[in-house]
């Protein structure tokens, strides 16, 4: 994976030095990517005083001074890689207008990334979607407390012992639930 990144990042270097070497010659090339290194660094520190003057005096929301602080360090940082587009878009993220801008995109798309991981999160637990009751074990008649409690002076309902299931289960014979031959043309099968 580093691979596939490093390699187009050192042909867009090289043919965007090429070009600029080739416009001003080799000697001018050198001396302007060396005074975009310096100037690029410096802008960058003079910003981030700003910022923070800006901030300690709450001239600026501190969710402002965060992101334009996350830029600055992100257009030093590839104004210190050496090399030409690198340079020009860490001064890009530098320079207060076009910084502005850009925090500006990117935060509508954390906004808008956010809203949906909250939507995929809501529609992924389904707490959306409808429940299923499959009853309860009360009576609508009654008032929860008293809920069919034979002490409370309900009518006793039947009731089915353990040992009456436990013999149905035991004596269960597969063909009991197979249909008549009369129903649906399906029977029992011939033995």
């Amino acid at each position: 994976m580093p691979l596939l990144i490093a390699l187009p990042y050192f042909i867009l270097e090289i043919l965007t030095f090429w070009a600029l070497a080739s416009w001003l010659g080799l000697g001018w090339a050198i001396l302007a990517i060396i005074v975009a290194f310096f100037g690029g660094l410096w802008l960058a520190a003079a910003q981030m005083r700003s910022i923070s003057q800006a901030a300690a005096t709450q001239k600026i929301d501190p969710g402002q001074a965060a992101g334009d602080t996350g830029l600055l360090a992100a257009g030093a940082v590839l104004v210190a890689l050496p090399g030409i587009a690198t340079t020009l878009l860490g001064l890009l993220l530098i320079i207060p207008p076009t910084r502005m801008v850009i925090r500006k995109i990117l935060a509508r798309k954390l906004r808008t990334s956010i809203e949906n991981l909250g939507v995929r999160s809501f529609e992924a637990t389904n707490m959306y979607r409808e429940r299923a009751s499959y009853g309860n074990f009360r009576d609508p008649n009654t008032q929860a407390s008293q809920a069919g409690h034979p002490s409370q002076g309900q009518p006793n309902h039947e009731v089915i012992d353990e040992a009456e299931i436990q013999e149905w289960t035991s004596n269960l014979d597969p063909e009991d639930f197979l249909r008549d031959e009369g129903d649906s043309g399906k029977g029992k099968p011939e033995k």
